[in-house]
C-alpha cells in the first residue's frame, strides 16, 4: 500500500491503437521517433491536470469578470417607480433596454437626440454637463398622471446624483431656450419643470406642483399593481376608469357603462417581430368575471364596426380584429397581436410631432435666453 491517502491512478489509454513500448523499455528510453518518446533533455509536456487547471482558471476569471460587469455596470435597482405621485391613477412604464432594441424606436427616435443648434452634438454636450450618457445610462421611464391633465415622466438608471438640473441649465443657456429659469432645485420653463430626486431619478413634469410631488420617494407605487416585467407596462385604477367613463359617456355610452364595472386594469405590450398585448382587468365589487368578459368581447366587436369608417391609428384596427376577452379566475384577460408596421408608423408620427413641437414651442432654442 502506498504511503499516500490516494493510490496512484494508472493513465487512461486514449488511443488504443498505439503500439505498446518494447519489452524491457519505457517511453523515456525510446528514441525521439518512437511513440510517446521524448528526446533526452527536452522539456516535459504538461499533463492533463495542468490543462484542466488552466481551463478552470480561465472559467473562473471570465465568471468573475461577468459578475463584476453585472454588479458594477449593468445591475440596476428600479427607482423611478418610487417617485410616482401618491394620488396617481394612470401609470405607464417603459423598459429602456428593450425599447432601444426595437427597430422603429432606433430608426425614428434616436436621431432626435443629436438634433441641436450648430456646434458639438447635443448628446456629447449633455453628457459633459450632466454626467448622463443618454440613452446608455437609462434603464426605465415611468409616466404617471393624477387627473389626465398633469403628467410627470420619471427616468431611472445609472444617473449621477445632483448634477442634472445644473447641467441642463447650462445647456439651456448655450442653446438659448426661451422662458427657462432656475427656481431653487428646479429648472422651470413654459408648461414644464425639471428636477432630480436624491437617489438620482430624473423628474420632468407639466407643472411645478406635480414635479415637487414626485421628488420624495415612497411606496405608493405598490397599490397601482403595475407589472414589473415587459417592454411597456401600464396600470389604471378605478378612479381612472371612472374618469374615462365620464369623458366618453356622450359618444360611447356602451363603453362608458363597461368602464364603470372595472376596479383595476393592468397590461403588458411585448415588442419584437411579433408584438403582443395582454391586458388583465379586475371587475368591480359584485361583478362576475365571466359576465364582464362576455360584455367586453361584445364591446370589442362593436368597436370594430365603429373604427371601420375611420383611418387606422398605429395598427389598432388589426389589433381589435384579433382581440379576445376571456375570464380567467376572478380576472378578465384580453389578448391580441399588434402589427409591427402599425407600431413603426406610430413611432414615425410621434417623432415627427415631437420634432415639430420642439421647434415651435416658446421654449425652443432661439436667440437669447
Amino acid at each position: 500500500m502506498s504511503d499516500t491517502l490516494i493510490d496512484p491512478v494508472r493513465p487512461t489509454v486514449i488511443d488504443d491503437t498505439a503500439p505498446a513500448p518494447a519489452p524491457g523499455g519505457d517511453a523515456a528510453e525510446a528514441g525521439p521517433g518512437a511513440p510517446g518518446g521524448r528526446a533526452p533533455g527536452s522539456p516535459a509536456r504538461p499533463g492533463r491536470g495542468a490543462y484542466l487547471l488552466a481551463a478552470l482558471a480561465c472559467l473562473v476569471t471570465l465568471a468573475g469578470a461577468a459578475l463584476a460587469v453585472y454588479f458594477f455596470f449593468w445591475r440596476y435597482e428600479p427607482t423611478a417607480r418610487r417617485h410616482i405621485p401618491g394620488d396617481a391613477n394612470i401609470v405607464v412604464r417603459l423598459e429602456a433596454a428593450e425599447l432601444a432594441l426595437f427597430g422603429p424606436v432606433r430608426q425614428h427616435f434616436l436621431p432626435l437626440l443629436d438634433e441641436a443648434p450648430a456646434g458639438a452634438p447635443r448628446r456629447a454636450r449633455v453628457e459633459a454637463a450632466t454626467g448622463l450618457d443618454f440613452p446608455a445610462d437609462l434603464r426605465e421611464i415611468v409616466i404617471a398622471s393624477t387627473d389626465a391633465t398633469s403628467w410627470v415622466a420619471l427616468a431611472g438608471g445609472r444617473i449621477p446624483k445632483g448634477r442634472f438640473v445644473a447641467g441642463m441649465e447650462k445647456i439651456a443657456r448655450e442653446e438659448g431656450w426661451l422662458g427657462w429659469r432656475r427656481e431653487g432645485e428646479l429648472l422651470v420653463g413654459p408648461r414644464a419643470a425639471i428636477g432630480q430626486a436624491e437617489d438620482g431619478t430624473l423628474v420632468l413634469g407639466t407643472d411645478v406642483e406635480i414635479v415637487n410631488a414626485a421628488l420624495p420617494a415612497s411606496d405608493e407605487w405598490q397599490r397601482l399593481g403595475l407589472p414589473e416585467q415587459g417592454a411597456i407596462t401600464f396600470a389604471l385604477t378605478g378612479a381612472a376608469w371612472s374618469g374615462a367613463a365620464g369623458a366618453i359617456s356622450a359618444v360611447l355610452p356602451r363603453a362608458a357603462a363597461l368602464f364603470r364595472r372595472i376596479e383595476h386594469g393592468a397590461g403588458t405590450l411585448t415588442l419584437g417581430a411579433d408584438p403582443t398585448l395582454v391586458f388583465r382587468i379586475a371587475p368591480a365589487s359584485g361583478e362576475a368575471a365571466a359576465a364582464l368578459a362576455s360584455d367586453a368581447q361584445a364591446l370589442l366587436g362593436s368597436l370594430k364596426l365603429t373604427l371601420a369608417v375611420v383611418p387606422d391609428v398605429a395598427g389598432m384596427k388589426a389589433a381589435l380584429e384579433g382581440a379576445q376577452a376571456v375570464a380567467r379566475g376572478d380576472r378578465v384577460e384580453i389578448h391580441t397581436k399588434w402589427p409591427h408596421e402599425g407600431l413603426d408608423h406610430a413611432c414615425a408620427e410621434l417623432a415627427r410631432r415631437a420634432r415639430a413641437a420642439r421647434d415651435a414651442a416658446p421654449g425652443a432654442p432661439g436667440p437669447g435666453w
